[in-house]
């Protein structure tokens, strides 16, 4: 807590605050503020995607800040997107800004995840499981970045100056590849993933392939091979809990582009474009063409993965497909997503695998204890 209260002193009395990022650092900062620091006002969030209110503050774009910005003295940044960009834009408008440092952002997330990093640890299969996620955290937390960066190496051959994917085992390095006949992947990006899924399930009959963008991801060579796949049918629908429009923001990656619940035309930076997409739950997808079972199910959707899980739970339960899903998109994810499975799931066993030298690609794995090799 020291290091927040020293963050915090460094504002001066009586300040009138706009925080800059409407998220789960800057909700913490604005608890302690009105706790420990009563003189400071905190006007309004910042955001650039978000719309609305948020927990007790209205949220208001850049650009009504800088119609009003004589009315405060101070904003804080508490994200990390865009930092560079911010920072040369706020120095050449001079505005009055702190940027939360990271130490203060580890703190909150140390403090907040640590008893349910144990709760997760609990339900993990095997030690190694448990080891891959407490190396996962330690490198999200600051304390340990070597580790990741050995493992991912000695592991997967993957290091800055290597391949960046194992497709032998990226998505598939638990799953009892002869049991699939059927799957529904999420997150297809330019359907890379399609030629390994050919290639390794050998019984393999239907590929579902969930990209709202396919058309604009797609790759000539990829595209040419996957027109000649009778199994695979491309599905122009993001994954979500129910049937929405959603906005869809796309990166200058594409591949790390996702869907807020939050429409929206503002992006969030001038090299990010959001457009409106639709989707659709796996549940209705399956009701309404008549599905008889999924075998496997894949999500790698930049975030959508809860809500998608709830919205593919009836099937899971009637199926007990193998799954492989994205926890590493947030640290709330990290923990969420395992917790949500193991207490809405009998008879599964949960894997962790991680395919890269960094916090990305942390996948969770869960196999019906009857289908386990």
């Amino acid at each position: 807590m020291q290091i927040v209260q020293d963050f915090v002193n460094k504002i001066p009395h009586n300040s009138k605050i706009a925080i800059w990022g409407a998220c789960e650092c800057g909700v913490n900062l604005k608890n302690y503020i009105n706790q420990n620091r009563k003189d400071i006002k905190i006007l309004f969030w910042v955001d650039s995607l978000k719309t609305g209110e948020y927990e007790g503050l209205d949220i208001i774009t850049p650009v009504v800040l800088h119609e009003n910005i004589e009315k405060i003295d101070l904003i804080l940044v508490a994200t990390r997107s865009g930092l560079h960009e911010l920072d040369i834009l706020f120095s050449y408008l001079n505005y009055p800004y702190i940027v939360v440092p990271s130490s203060v952002e580890q703190y909150y997330r140390r403090g907040e995840s640590a008893e349910h990093i144990d709760e997760v640890m609990q339900i993990l299969e095997t030690d190694d499981d448990r080891n891959i996620y407490r190396m996962v955290w330690d490198y999200l937390l600051g304390f340990d970045s070597l580790k990741i960066k050995n493992y991912a190496f000695q592991e997967h051959q993957i290091s800055e100056f290597a391949p960046l994917r194992n497709y032998n085992k990226h998505y598939m390095e638990f799953i009892n590849k002869d049991e699939i006949k059927t799957v529904i992947d999420g997150g297809v990006c330019n359907g890379i993933q399609f030629f390994a899924y050919k290639k390794y399930f050998k019984n393999l009959e239907k590929i579902y392939g969930f990209e709202p963008m396919y058309e604009k991801f797609k790759t000539e060579l990829c595209d040419y091979h996957i027109q000649k796949m009778p199994e695979v049918c491309i599905v122009p629908l993001g994954l979500w809990e129910k049937q929405k429009e959603l906005a869809f923001v796309e990166t200058k990656q594409s591949s790390a582009s996702y869907v807020q619940e939050i429409k929206t035309t503002r992006p969030i930076s001038q090299f990010d474009k959001v457009c409106t997409v639709k989707t659709i739950s796996i549940d209705k997808f399956v009701i309404e063409n008549n599905i008889k079972k999924i075998d496997f199910v894949k999500m790698d959707i930049e975030g959508s993965e809860l809500p998608a899980l709830k919205g593919a739970l009836n099937t899971i339960k009637r199926d007990r497909p193998q799954l492989a899903i994205s926890i590493y998109h947030s640290p709330s994810d990290m923990i969420n997503i395992p917790m949500f499975l193991h207490e809405n799931l009998e008879g599964y066993s949960f894997h962790i695998g991680h395919y890269s030298y960094n916090w990305c690609e942390t996948l969770l794995y869960a196999i019906p204890k009857e289908l386990e090799k």
